[in-house]
Parts: C-alpha cells; structure tokens; sequence
C-alpha cells in the first residue's frame, strides 16, 4: 500500500509540474502577443496622429483668421452689433418666456 500511495505521489507531482511548465509556456506567449498589439496599437496611433496633425494646424489657423474678420467687423459696425445682439437677445428672452408659461401649471410662491 505504501508503494501505490508513492507512486500516486509522484504522479500527481508530475502532473502539476506539467501544469506548471504550461501554464509558463502560456503566460510567456500571451505576454508576447500583448506586446505585439501594444506595438501595432502604437503605431497605428502615430500614423493617425501624423496624418491628422497638419489638418487640425489649417483648421486653426483658419478659425483664428475668422475670428480676427469677425471681430473687426463687429468693431467697424459697432451699432448694428450691438442692435443684432439685443434683438437676439430679446427674441431668446420672448422665446423663453412663451416655453415657460405654456409647459407647467403656475405654482405659489409659498408652497
């Protein structure tokens, strides 16, 4: 009996360090192919960012020239900016205050 119980030992012993060495072998390769991705992932990103960055450079530079043009109109024709901006204003108030008055019942103050 104490020879099967041995011999069960060293089999189960070899069974895990089996288990072992493979789950290493596992570990090992999906460590590799982690990596992998990380470097596509990476390079992909570097890519994008290489074809979009002189784009976005145009795209602000022009928004910036709009923005000079705009303000210097508004600064030649100060009193029609100013009355566009009041009416602008004043329909958004009219606008707000018809919405208000017409989608909930009026409450007290007090309750």
């Amino acid at each position: 009996m104490a020879a099967t119980t041995d011999d069960i030992r060293a089999s189960v012993s070899k069974d895990i360090a089996a288990l072992q060495q493979e789950v290493s072998r596992l570990q090992k390769m999906i460590s590799a192919q982690g990596a992998e991705a990380y470097y596509e992932v990476r390079d992909r990103a570097g890519k994008a960012y290489d074809e979009i960055s002189p784009r976005a450079k145009t795209a602000v530079a022009q928004i910036k020239a709009e923005g000079v043009a705009a303000a210097g109109a508004a600064r030649e024709h100060a009193a029609a900016t100013t009355t566009a901006l009041t009416l602008a204003g004043a329909l958004g108030f009219l606008a707000g205050y018809l919405l208000s008055s017409h989608q909930a019942p009026p409450r007290q103050w007090w309750r």
